[in-house]
């Protein structure tokens, strides 16, 4: 008879206990007077970044500071600050610049029991140095207003730049830019070159002839607008933004060789060596992941989201769904570039003395 209140008083108990664990829980991912420096892109990518996932970490109580610069000037940065502290706690890097930032030193091992929704990314989208923040797909975005009034065919992979009614008409990506491996390793794999090699690549980007190489995609983005280009070369996320401003455009994502189409780009987010706020970090880092900031950003910024989550919901946006390749077995046959090939110092001198500036 006295083993019924027992088990009540025992499960009274356990409950008290989950309940105070699961209290002491949120308690500890309070962030009072707790100011998070986060290392990221400028215009407006840093302001879309706060909306979803900065405003989380503010209603624990924080402060969220970015210092928005490219990932190459970011790097710069921490090579200026080294031996002394850190100047920001979360840095977002490029897929270049996160190894030359790892091999620097820069980065402290990632603590991933605080960051769960790496459980909804790929398994090589993460690690203890490294989460995945985005993917861009490179390719060709193009006025199909033009195109069709001076009857120029679609394009379909990099050398259809060089239709003669293109001369003059077409804006490429600058060297220095992010993007501009992907454009070389792309252009030099259609010209029959290897990542290795991508002296077909420089001489196919030369012989474009193009009104700009860009360094800011607004800029771009503003040529097409006005006629003074045709084409550009960005990511679809710019071709996503002209769409929403009833832009007559169109996107491709080249063939390069084979059954292989399109070209991938990835962001990915580390914690500083050497920062007081480690936790905030990856409180940070986990809120960026989510499945919410993830189609916040694709749907503002045109990124293909990290999070599976995310991404398998885009296809309810019938503009995301015209410009990003979605299916993992579309996203299976993109090319990435592998930087053990690939020389960015190398194309860059080159690119100088091949191709120069405009």
């Amino acid at each position: 008879m006295s083993v019924k209140p027992l088990s009540l008083a025992l499960v009274g108990i356990g409950l008290s206990a989950v309940l105070f664990g699961a209290a002491s829980a949120q308690a500890q991912q309070r962030f009072d007077g707790i100011t998070v420096r986060v290392a990221t892109f400028g215009g407006g990518w840093d302001k879309a970044v706060h909306k979803y996932a900065g405003v989380k970490f503010e209603e624990l109580g924080g402060k969220v500071d970015y210092v928005t610069a490219p990932p190459r000037e970011n790097l710069a940065k921490l090579i200026a600050a080294k031996g002394r502290p850190a100047p920001f706690d979360v840095v977002e890097m490029g897929d270049l610049t996160w190894v030359d930032t790892y091999e620097g030193g820069f980065l402290q091992k990632i603590n991933l029991a605080n960051i769960p929704n790496t459980k909804d990314l790929l398994k090589a989208q993460y690690d203890e140095w490294k989460v995945a923040s985005w993917v861009t797909q490179e390719g060709v975005v193009y006025n199909t207003a033009k195109f069709k009034e001076n009857g120029i065919p679609a394009i379909e992979r990099y050398r259809d730049l060089l239709h003669p009614k293109l001369q003059g008409k077409v804006a490429l990506l600058d060297i220095t830019t992010a993007g501009a491996a992907q454009l070389l390793v792309g252009a030099t794999l259609d010209a029959g070159g290897t990542m290795a090699n991508i002296d077909p690549g420089l001489k196919l980007v030369k012989d474009v002839n193009a009104f700009q190489y860009w360094k800011v995609g607004a800029q771009a983005v503003t040529l097409m607008k006005a006629g003074d280009i045709w084409a550009a070369t960005m990511h679809a996320g710019f071709a996503v933004q002209m769409k929403r401003q009833d832009m007559p455009v169109a996107f491709t994502h080249p063939k390069i060789g084979g059954d292989r189409r399109g070209l991938l780009k990835e962001g990915w987010l580390g914690v500083v060596k050497g920062t007081p706020q480690a936790r905030a970090a990856e409180f940070f880092i986990n809120e960026y992941i989510s499945a919410t900031t993830q189609h916040g950003l694709a749907i503002e910024r045109g990124v293909v989201p990290v999070n599976s989550v995310a991404r398998g919901r885009l296809s309810d946006d019938p503009v995301l769904k015209e410009f990003f390749l979605i299916s993992d077995a579309d996203v299976g046959k993109m090319v990435s570039v592998d930087f053990n090939k690939f020389n960015l110092d190398e194309a860059t001198q080159k690119w100088t003395r091949m191709v120069g500036s405009k």
